[in-house]
């Protein structure tokens, strides 16, 4: 017992660091889709012309800010997984006060990890739930001040980006789309446990395998498939919460329900192996069919659990845009792109 779970320790701290739940491609996809599962009439005509640019955004934590300076980056990464294994508790066990949890459980032992201690919540267990809520929160004051303000008057107006309307629907746009990558993270299986790459359960490498390289070889219709799956989910409960946390908390139990799902598909050809010497890890990756041979085996489960991602943030479009007072958005016609958002720092911790 006590070696397999330095085998998982290993694997968690050699693997968590470079997860990038569902590629550029997955997280473009699912936010895009997304825009089309809008029911308000103003919101959505205002993102009906933008689901390239919720797509561009959905990937800005992966292609953008971990590209920036590890001593600005490194408090974001952890808002990128959420493993609450690692406190003894399961998915639907944990608190929604953040705050609550690094001062309960700070200094205690890793329940996962023999003889570790969580000396640092954030980095042990991760914070994706809050990091979501986050960008929900800046999404809101963004709108807020659009309602706040009147919309351009005449064409130097519009594309005025310090005019306030212009400032506040630009802010509210921004953190829609960065919102959307955690949302998305939280649909993947991989980020919501402490075996983020499948070693101990001799499945090594599963991570990347499943979130990029399988979805590299979907075909061309990969959105209208996630659409149309997220269209038959009739009221999930994910979305039936008064809280996001709730609702993510939620989604989170469905994507740790799937891993097994996901292990079963994973027929492979040799299990990976994964040996400790001198306290220092070897990894030996699983044998597997290339993923060009065996996308299929996968597809089903993955468009299932992209479209969850889409119906939630879809939903918490909405819950941001009625709880600003619904701005008339549509008046908004700056051309400024958010090509490089800057860093946010978590707020929560």
């Amino acid at each position: 017992m006590k070696s397999l779970i330095s085998v998982l320790f290993f694997a968690v701290i050699t693997s968590s660091t470079t997860a990038y739940s569902w590629g550029g491609r997955g997280h473009a996809t699912l936010c895009e889709a997304a825009v089309f599962l809008v029911k308000s009439p103003e919101l959505k005509e205002f993102l009906t012309t933008r689901p390239h640019i919720m797509g561009h955004l959905c990937n800005i934590p992966d292609i953008y800010w971990k590209s920036l300076p590890s001593d600005i980056r490194k408090s974001g990464d952890p808002g990128h997984y959420f493993n609450p294994e690692k406190l003894g508790l399961k998915v639907e066990e944990v608190p929604v006060d953040y705050k609550k949890i690094v001062e309960q459980y700070t200094g205690k032992p890793n329940k996962m990890n023999e003889g570790q201690t969580l000396y640092s919540i954030p980095d042990d267990v991760g914070s994706a739930w809050w990091r979501a809520d986050q960008f929900y929160r800046l999404a809101v004051e963004g709108a807020k001040k659009a309602k706040a303000n009147n919309p351009p008057k005449d064409w130097k107006e519009t594309q005025d980006n310090k005019l306030p309307f212009n400032e506040g629907t630009y802010q509210m746009m921004t953190n829609m789309g960065i919102m959307g990558h955690f949302v998305g993270d939280l649909g993947q299986p991989f980020h919501v446990t402490s075996d983020h790459d499948g070693y101990a359960a001799n499945h090594g490498g599963i991570h990347s395998y499943y979130e990029e390289q399988v979805v590299a070889f979907f075909d061309g219709d990969m959105m209208s498939k996630i659409i149309k799956e997220a269209k038959a989910m009739k009221n999930p409960k994910f979305t039936q919460y008064e809280s996001t946390i709730e609702n993510l908390r939620a989604l989170s139990m469905l994507s740790y329900a799937d891993i097994k799902e996901v292990l079963k598909a994973d027929k492979v050809i040799k299990p990976s192996v994964l040996t400790i010497d001198k306290g220092m890890s070897n990894k030996k990756a699983a044998e597997r069919k290339p993923a060009a041979e065996n996308y299929k085996a996968f597809e089903k489960l993955i468009i299932r659990q992209m479209a969850r991602s889409s119906v939630l943030l879809a939903h918490m479009w909405e819950q941001m845009y009625k709880e600003a007072g619904s701005p008339q958005v549509s008046e908004y016609g700056s051309y400024l792109y958010p090509f490089t958002p800057d860093f946010v720092k978590p707020d929560y911790f």
